[in-house]
């Protein structure tokens, strides 16, 4: 019995070690197999803050460092089918401007997996930003498929910092409506739209350039007059993109990070359900222009005053005048004598005046579109 007991303990002894030698073992294994995946992880991460950094230009450097840097993208809107491209807003990540051919180029690493941009129930899988004849946004208010836009896929590499020039700060593609001048939706249709897109992708830069597509106002007319107005209130500067990208000599202008996407009507009352829970972002960007025109927001009227809109000179052309004027006018003054009335013609008035009057009005009387009227008087 003794040599069973002491057989069967070495041999419990041996089981034991051994068990501490496989699990001794299998920790280590475990240890250096985290080790180099958190150490590709930091490498990778500190690769793509700098290939995203916001104050400082794509060098040689960050591009070499990583020999599958490609293009890349995020979106926001509906993202199950194609045919709702319009309600999309895209930021796109190092794609680059073809200055010859007029397109952008979205970078894939040559030889790599194909990924899907999108899963269409009835079209499946969806490997081009462009399909339909349409592209992946849209670029103006009113959709169309010649407002549309989507970068074309390229299956090379990105270009070399040494060779093209990889532009700081966001920049967003947008198209202007062209339709007959009328400030109310330039302010809240056109131009908002860049505001709102960035917004959206948490890409807000106050640096940043907007890049009209095709239709670019010339300078001195009414909406290339509005656009001075509204856009250094919350961006660097605006700029058509043929003109803007023809400042460098390269063939190729490559962006860190390109907005684009986003513009919808707001006054259409079929599109209402666009402007529920967006009271934040119309706030922010009104506040925005009536500060960048010196109005102190917090200096609100401690009395009323009403302001009745007098568009008689557009009468003729227009439906949108008060033909009784001077009734309407007689018949305040009788029913409140004790409150300030002002007829304004707002054509008198600068943009900057416009919303300064604006600001200290309590009552505003006027008829549709009665304040569609921008100064040719300058800021």
């Amino acid at each position: 019995m003794v040599p069973l007991k002491f057989r069967t303990r070495k041999t419990l002894l041996w089981l034991l070690y051994s068990s501490i030698t496989i699990l001794t073992i299998y920790y280590l294994h475990v240890l250096l197999e985290t080790h180099h995946h958190y150490g590709s992880h930091d490498t990778t991460l500190s690769n793509e803050v700098s290939l995203h950094q916001g104050e400082e230009k794509i060098n040689e450097a960050n591009l070499s460092g990583r020999l599958n840097v490609q293009s890349a993208w995020t979106c926001t809107g509906n993202m199950n089918y194609e045919s709702e491209w319009h309600q999309r807003t895209c930021a796109f990540n190092n794609i680059c401007y073809n200055k010859t051919r007029k397109i952008f180029q979205f970078y894939r690493k040559p030889g790599g997996i194909k990924r899907p941009v999108l899963f269409e129930p009835k079209l499946g899988h969806i490997y081009d930003f462009n399909i339909n004849n349409h592209g992946f946004v849209s670029l103006v208010t009113r959709p169309s498929v010649h407002g549309s836009w989507g970068p074309t896929i390229v299956e090379e590499l990105l270009p070399s910092a040494n060779e093209v020039p990889y532009l700081q700060h966001v920049h967003v593609l947008f198209m202007h409506w062209h339709v007959p001048f009328n400030p109310g939706h330039i302010i809240w249709e056109d131009i908002a739209s860049t505001y709102f897109a960035m917004i959206r992708l948490n890409e807000y830069d106050r640096n940043a350039v907007l890049l009209e597509y095709r239709n670019f106002p010339k300078s001195g007319d009414q909406f290339h007059h509005m656009y001075e107005n509204l856009v250094p209130a919350f961006a660097a500067k605006v700029d058509s993109l043929d003109h803007y990208t023809n400042n460098f000599s390269s063939p190729l202008v490559c962006f860190q990070t390109l907005v684009a996407g986003g513009a919808k009507p707001v006054f259409s009352i079929d599109h209402e359900p666009y402007t529920h829970g967006k009271e934040k972002l119309f706030y922010d960007y009104r506040t925005a222009i009536l500060q960048y025109h010196g109005v102190n927001i917090s200096d609100l009227p401690s009395r009323h005053r009403i302001v009745l809109v007098n568009k008689t000179r557009a009468m003729r052309r227009s439906l949108r005048g008060i033909s009784n004027l001077v009734e309407v006018k007689n018949f305040i003054k009788l029913a409140y004598p004790q409150i300030q009335l002002d007829v304004i013609d707002w054509s008198e008035y600068t943009f900057t005046q416009q919303l300064h009057e604006l600001h200290k009005t309590t009552i505003l009387i006027t008829p549709c579109g009665g304040l569609a009227k921008s100064s040719d008087r300058g800021v």
